[in-house]
């Protein structure tokens, strides 16, 4: 993209209060962002809401034009950061199918990653000894069997499972993050988020100069569920928020894989009840490989729909 259409692809995603429905709506009218931005408001209101179409016309308040201006320097300053919109053809089909899919991701590290086969370990953040170097293991062995890790990297599991992925200097992993690609969350992790941004991809989908929201907490887990072509669940409680999101994956049609425990422990009830909803018992990594449906399939991509 150019300065021009980058400028306005942010300007666009960042328009307060516009649904995903009412973004692509305007795409299909008007063409680009560009051209919605450029329009009248008496064009606009044959679009949307009067009040968005306000909104839209009136042009960037200084809140909104505080943070493209923060994230465009950030994208001019920083070595390896690039954008995507929802028309690339990198931009990951998935996160659309979620219903709640950003308009744009920002990006720093290797872009071909978007083309991968991607897996999604979740488990408990606080694993038994066992438990962490497992998810070590199945995480350094991934690339063996054609797929690469996704994260949200959380401790424990995740990042064990992340480490893992990164230990051969050929390894590579995408992380998806809830904060801005200048801050790192949690804090603790930040060692592995910088060598992710040098052997991997860092991903997220919130402009610099935005909040860490308790909303993009959750969202970021919607995107990682959309995002998987298959989650596999370690030690988890009967409780722990991953298993949700491996059942959202499930939902939107992705494989969900476990690794079973033993009966007695607590870090086992999470992943024996996913296997006895449905989910596929796995003990390997090349187990993995075998149970994933279509792992040969090309992905479809959301910028196919919109130049058809």
């Amino acid at each position: 993209m150019t300065e021009e259409e980058i400028h306005a692809w942010i300007t666009f995603s960042t328009v307060p209060d516009m649904g995903l429905e009412d973004a692509v709506r305007l795409l299909g009218d008007f063409g680009s962002p560009g051209a919605v931005l450029d329009s009248s408001l008496s064009e606009l209101r044959h679009a949307v809401t009067d009040e968005l179409a306000r909104r839209i016309a009136s042009g960037p308040e200084d809140e909104q034009a505080e943070v493209i201006e923060k994230t465009e320097d950030w994208l001019r300053r920083t070595s390896g950061s690039f954008v995507i919109s929802i028309a690339d053809e990198d931009f990951p089909r998935g996160l659309f199918e979620t219903g709640c899919s950003p308009l744009v991701l920002y990006g720093l590290g290797d872009r071909k990653l978007l083309r991968r086969r991607l897996l999604a370990i979740l488990g408990t953040r606080h694993p038994s000894a066992e438990g962490e170097r497992d998810a070590y293991e199945f995480g350094a062995a991934l690339e063996k069997v054609g797929l690469t890790l996704l994260s949200s990297m959380m401790e424990g599991v995740e990042a064990a499972s992340l480490r893992g992925a990164l230990a051969d200097p050929a390894g590579a992993a995408v992380v998806l993050c809830a904060s801005p690609l200048n801050r790192v969350y949690p804090a603790s992790l930040k060692p592995i988020m910088m060598k992710t941004a040098k052997q991997g991809l860092l991903l997220s989908a919130t402009p610099i100069g935005e909040s860490l929201t308790p909303e993009r907490l959750e969202l970021r887990y919607r995107y990682l569920a959309g995002m998987a072509d298959a989650v596999l669940l370690m030690e988890a409680s009967a409780h722990s928020k991953a298993i949700p999101v491996a059942k959202t994956a499930g939902s939107y049609g992705r494989d969900t894989l476990a690794v079973p425990g033993n009966i007695h422990l607590p870090l086992s009830k999470g992943p024996n009840r996913l296997i006895r909803s449905g989910a596929r018992l796995v003990e390997s990594v090349q187990d993995i490989a075998g149970e994933i449906r279509g792992l040969s399939e090309r992905i479809p991509r959301l910028s196919d729909d919109l130049r058809s």
